[in-house]
């Protein structure tokens, strides 16, 4: 593990860990390969690879996984991935999942029986396991307040407890899963896709705050937190729980319903008169205001849980009427930014690529610079990552699918666009907050698409006049479209 931060008792937070030197923007605060524990959530075990978590497959070509001979639960990419998973754990645990099939256990006790069993053979150094012991449970707010989420801590458990046959106590089994309750991670794909739960407990010493100034991410199996912005030896470290695009009362709700504490980072003080919570002027009162909003997220719920893909971008698009007819909704306001989000995602499932990248302009230009400040902000990354393979599809003119006539209307050179948009994420590498192979692609493909203009004759770096007019007819196209919703 490579760590710049060290772990203290705070006044008010319990433990935290604080920059042991100054820390620039992008560098790493923490880094660590080795998992205390990782599994995948139950419907990733079909799709996503074991060992690497789906590393291989997003960003080197692997197709087809194969399943363990033996339990056929888990699945690798190849046999390295498999032989790594094997001896961190899979070699405990593989004769119990043959026993138990068709039966697959929950991601959360196939979590606890790898700690369990881990433990019982030796394979944590006992300052980890120490380490591991010190996190918080939250127990008895848990009793407290939700005994039906206790019930079942129990029963896997005690479930727990039968399948590995360790003399581990059901009341140590039951601490463990408390513990993961409260401190995991959501494991992540490079590109913010969820595959299952993560659990470093060095990591997990770092706090919350709505006002971060750290992001975690992970690489496969190698978890890193970096510098959002510039941290002063000594300052604490912070990371944020939940999405903090979301108003006050939202991020509020979350962490003392999950994490039972209420924040008082400088962004929650503000309240309600953070840019989060922030309307335009408008005649409508509070009331007006949260029906609006009731209505437009049973909308968004129902367009989640719809298959079909034609119906969800219906359903969406009378979501965005709605607020945009109150004529005081900000875009940069939740919940019209994860609408836009959920429309892209089902205008691509619909291949309603034209559409999809008139959304996706819409987002680079006018969302993402306001509620992710930083350009270097993983999420905005992934985000200018997707706009580029959207305008490389498009350009490529292979299965364009449903035709956008305001796309249509702004004709672009798709080329430059491409070139420009890389351009500007290589630049923003040095401080991007983003994983390594996420990097290496980025790179990879700028000098493949570079490559390509040279081999015609051409200097896109040369291109200025060119390229500012192509960024500036990206921009029209994002004020005419939101325009028209």
């Amino acid at each position: 593990m490579e760590t710049k931060a060290m772990p203290r008792l705070t006044e008010d937070m319990g433990n935290g860990l604080f920059a042991t030197k100054d820390i620039n923007v992008g560098e790493d605060v923490l880094k660590t390969n080795r998992p205390f524990v990782a599994v995948l959530d139950t419907p990733r075990l079909e799709d996503t690879c074991s060992g690497c978590f789906g590393k291989k497959q997003l960003f080197y070509g692997v197709e087809t996984l194969k399943a363990c001979t033996r339990c056929q639960v888990v699945k690798y990419c190849d046999r390295a991935c498999q032989s790594k998973d094997w001896k961190f754990s899979h070699s405990l645990e593989c004769s119990i999942y043959q026993e138990l099939r068709p039966k697959i256990l929950p991601n959360l006790a196939r979590a606890v029986l790898r700690i369990v069993l881990r433990r019982v053979n030796r394979k944590y150094d006992d300052s980890e396991f120490d380490t591991f012991q010190m996190l918080e449970t939250h127990a008895k707010e848990i009793r407290d307040t939700n005994q039906d989420q206790w019930n079942r801590i129990l029963l896997t458990a005690k479930a727990v407890k039968e399948y590995s046959r360790s003399d581990i106590e059901e009341e140590s089994i039951a601490s463990f899963l408390a513990k993961l309750d409260l401190n995991t991670f959501n494991l992540v794909t490079p590109l913010y896709d969820r595959v299952g739960l993560y659990l470093h407990p060095y990591a997990a010493f770092i706090n919350h705050s709505c006002e971060y100034n750290s992001v975690v991410g992970f690489d496969g199996d190698e978890l890193f937190v970096k510098a959002i912005r510039p941290i002063k030896a000594d300052e604490q470290i912070f990371i944020s729980y939940v999405d903090t695009t979301n108003p006050y009362s939202i991020r509020r709700k979350q962490l003392s319903e999950r994490y039972y504490f209420d924040c008082n980072c400088s962004k929650c003080q503000q309240g309600r008169d953070a840019r989060e919570d922030r309307f335009l002027p408008t005649s409508l009162n509070t009331t007006s205001l949260d029906e609006t909003e009731e209505k437009v997220r049973n909308l968004m719920t129902s367009a989640n849980n719809d298959e079909d893909p034609f119906r969800s971008i219906t359903k969406l698009k009378s979501a965005i009427r709605t607020l945009r007819e109150t004529s005081a909704w900000p875009i940069t306001r939740q919940p019209y930014v994860s609408l836009r989000d959920e429309l892209i995602v089902s205008m691509l499932a619909a291949q309603q690529f034209e559409s999809a990248f008139v959304q996706a302009v819409i987002r680079y230009i006018r969302v993402d610079p306001i509620i992710y400040r930083h350009e270097g902000h993983p999420i905005r990354q992934m985000h200018t990552w997707s706009l580029i393979k959207l305008a490389i599809h498009l350009y490529q003119g292979t299965g364009t699918g449903h035709a956008d006539a305001l796309f249509q209307r702004f004709q672009q050179n798709m080329g430059l666009v491409v070139w420009a948009l890389l351009s500007q994420l290589v630049k923003d590498q040095e401080t991007a907050c983003i994983a390594r192979s996420f990097r290496e692609t980025i790179y990879s493909t700028y000098k493949e698409v570079d490559g390509e203009f040279k081999a015609n004759g051409l200097e896109p770096a040369e291109m200025a006049v060119e390229i500012k007019s192509e960024l500036e007819t990206l921009g029209a196209l994002a004020y005419e479209a939101l325009k028209m919703e």
